[in-house]
């Protein structure tokens, strides 16, 4: 089985990380090494990790000094990349490795989870990037699941081929998030599959409304002025909205709030953080997932 290695970022994660923690070391595929990024916590988060890194050789703290400047969801995006900078670094000694995994500090894997995930991309050298889906714990054994798409992977559990992140770039640290839809799109656009699997699945211990951006309607606005920033077309936009008005909490008014977002966004008219030609690309699959009524091909 191909080597692969764990970067997770982490800012006041100290009610949820040894949770994560526990959770990895219980795999069946270990990786050669996890760098867990302090990024400038202020909680207890990390003494957590220190004492797992300490008596565990491939498990390391490294910290960095958070950017005030930085929204939450850029600064995660500097973490990562703080946290492979360190991996490229002598310190390590890891010359080689086949592939990169993001994961949150804030969810429980399955045991299997790794690997499940590289027994699948080694099985189609084209799936570039891959990751199960998650529910959200609601506490006292009840779950919520969450929305997700066959095309997208979310950032908390991803997994790269590492040609394909290098091909990629990386993440692009978004101001109001999107960069795991991003990585997506630009994996696509270079060639690249990228799949989730609904058989896999995750736990995420800190429910969305509960972590950072705490109140649903202010997340779901967020998101609507993320889909300006990566250059949405609005008909998309208005049919996502619609299907999250009957699918997502809070019902009905969620969906409203996510296109009032949009629309803020457009009037602001932000610069984008991306290419006009990855715009286009992702108007015109937008338009396709439209026109074939959102069909998804094994």
């Amino acid at each position: 089985m191909s080597q692969f290695i764990i970067i997770t970022p982490a800012f006041n994660e100290a009610a949820y990380i040894e949770q994560t923690i526990q959770s990895v070391l219980a795999q069946t595929m270990k990786p050669l090494v996890w760098v867990i990024v302090d990024d400038g916590s202020t909680d207890q988060t990390a003494e957590i990790i220190k004492r797992y890194s300490q008596q565990l050789p491939w498990i390391h703290y490294v910290f960095r000094q958070k950017d005030p400047a930085q929204t939450y969801y850029a600064s995660n995006v500097y973490a990562i990349r703080h946290g492979i900078n360190q991996i490229q670094n002598s310190k390590f000694k890891i010359q080689n490795f086949d592939y990169l995994a993001i994961l949150d500090a804030d969810i429980s894997l399955p045991p299997d989870y790794y690997e499940e995930i590289l027994t699948r991309m080694q099985a189609d050298p084209k799936l570039g990037i891959a990751s199960g889906v998650y529910v959200d714990n609601l506490g006292q054994g009840r779950v919520r699941k969450v929305l997700n798409d066959r095309r997208s992977t979310p950032k908390a559990l991803m997994v790269f081929r590492k040609k394909c992140f290098d091909d990629i770039g990386g993440f692009v640290p978004m101001k109001y998030g999107y960069e795991d839809t991003v990585a997506c799109f630009t994996a696509r656009m270079n060639g690249w599959k990228v799949w989730s699997f609904p058989d896999i699945v995750a736990v995420h211990n800190k429910p969305v409304g509960t972590g950072h951006a705490t109140g649903m309607l202010k997340i779901r606005f967020r998101l609507g002025i993320g889909e300006y920033s990566i250059g949405s077309h609005i008909l998309f936009v208005v049919l996502k909205s619609l299907k999250r008005c009957f699918k997502e909490p809070p019902l009905l008014i969620g969906g409203c709030v996510r296109f009032a977002g949009y629309c803020y966004g457009f009037f602001q008219k932000d610069k984008r953080q991306i290419s006009g030609e990855l715009v286009e690309y992702i108007r015109k699959e937008q338009i396709l997932r439209i026109i074939t009524f959102n069909r998804v091909k094994d």
